[in-house]
């Protein structure tokens, strides 16, 4: 079957630097196989017979650590999964000009009620969050990003509990599985 794996945090501000060539390498070593990665972000594509996404994102952690002496939190998510997260986006999502579309995939164990609870009170005119299962929609009108609540994430405990993608590399990687 084939996974994506979301990593969170490397290569965001020059800390937890990780070349994604030996990242690869860290993938194949724990016998995973035809592994891709896409961008310097932390996706990471590969295929095993190996089904729970949660043993294989804590083998993945290990395995990552033990090879670039940090520890990196990983979601995996398999194809079937992240086809439906991807499709169940709302309506005309990331069709609107002006606007930041995001994806905060959600790293178990979690509690979505706790995490939307934790965003804070939206202000609709230039935000918008919607829950998905194991993900999050996120919409930032560009221009007022600053004021927003949601922009503002990485100040809240439940940053810890998502990795965030763009709706473009969403997407991407909707092709690219």
């Amino acid at each position: 079957m084939k996974y994506i794996a979301l990593l969170r945090g490397i290569n965001v501000g020059g800390k937890s630097k990780v070349k994604m060539s030996e990242l690869k390498i860290c993938f194949e070593n724990l016998g995973l196989e035809d592994v891709r990665t896409y961008i310097n972000s932390g996706n990471v594509i590969f295929t095993t017979v190996k089904m729970d996404t949660q043993i294989l994102a804590k083998e993945i952690e290990i395995e990552i650590e033990k090879v670039f002496n940090f520890h990196v939190s990983v979601v995996v998510i398999d194809e079937f999964k992240y086809k439906k997260m991807i499709a169940s986006a709302p309506k005309g999502w990331g069709e609107k000009d002006g606007w930041k579309y995001n994806s905060l995939f959600l790293i178990p164990p979690y509690n979505i009620d706790e995490i939307m609870t934790d965003i804070g009170e939206l202000k609709p005119d230039i935000e918008a969050v919607q829950a998905g299962d194991g993900v999050i929609y996120q919409a930032l009108l560009f221009t007022s990003f600053g004021k927003t609540t949601s922009g503002k994430l990485a100040s809240r405990a439940s940053y810890q509990k998502i990795t965030i993608r763009n709706w473009n590399t969403s997407k991407k990687l909707l092709e690219l599985i």
